[in-house]
């Protein structure tokens, strides 16, 4: 079985990263975005296997989250959801992943990585982030209103010392949180309208985030 077979033959696309626990349409939304506003052919989500930034933390069973954002993307032109993570044992850094992707897809291809712009101020604090910035472009998420003139000067700051390629990209807020989502479930409360439809019945049907998880 190819795992790479989705994404060979794309001259560009954009990773897009996260615990999605669950995915929801916030997360769906700001993918829609960025393939209709960057130019990229693809937006692949990228579900984490086990994220150090998290290891505290409960997080659901990688298998189910990858179903979950399956199941969301499904019928979706331009989504994608790559297993690479969540198949990977001990703990999951992004520029593992990217180095992945360039030994399978060669360096022909585009790579842009997404993150929320509060993330660039602490990218010194990831594995191998100079490595990183040499591998892929980022494309740094915002929401309107945000303070961007300490976030250009974070971006030119890597741009002279790494010639990293960042951009930033305002997206409208879309008010939902996968903590508000797994709350909810627990309370018992409907989530319609919060996440897809197919992703809404699989979280009844496998009984995920009810009391007691």
């Amino acid at each position: 079985m190819d795992r790479f077979k989705a994404l060979r033959g794309v001259a560009q696309f954009a990773l897009l990263g996260g615990t999605f626990d669950p995915v929801h349409n916030g997360h769906l939304e700001t993918a829609r975005q960025i393939l209709h506003r960057t130019g990229v052919n693809k937006v692949v989500f990228l579900p984490s296997g086990t994220p150090p930034h998290k290891s505290f933390f409960h997080v659901t069973d990688g298998e189910q989250r990858l179903r979950m954002v399956e199941l969301a993307v499904e019928g979706e032109e331009g989504l994608a959801v790559s297993d690479l993570e969540v198949h990977r044992a001990g703990m999951t850094y992004t520029v593992d992943t990217v180095e992945e992707l360039h030994r399978e897809l060669g360096d022909g291809v585009q790579f842009h990585f997404v993150l929320g712009a509060d993330a660039l101020f602490y990218l010194s604090s990831w594995k191998n982030y100079e490595r990183l910035l040499e591998l892929c472009s980022m494309i740094a998420v915002t929401r309107p209103g945000y303070d961007t003139s300490r976030l250009k000067a974070a971006i030119g700051r890597l741009k002279e010392k790494y010639h990293s390629r960042i951009r930033f990209l305002e997206i409208p807020p879309v008010n939902i949180s996968s903590s508000e989502i797994r709350q909810k479930v627990k309370r018992g409360e409907s989530i319609q309208g919060l996440v897809p439809k197919a992703v809404e019945e699989y979280i009844a049907k496998t009984g995920l985030y009810q009391a007691g998880d």
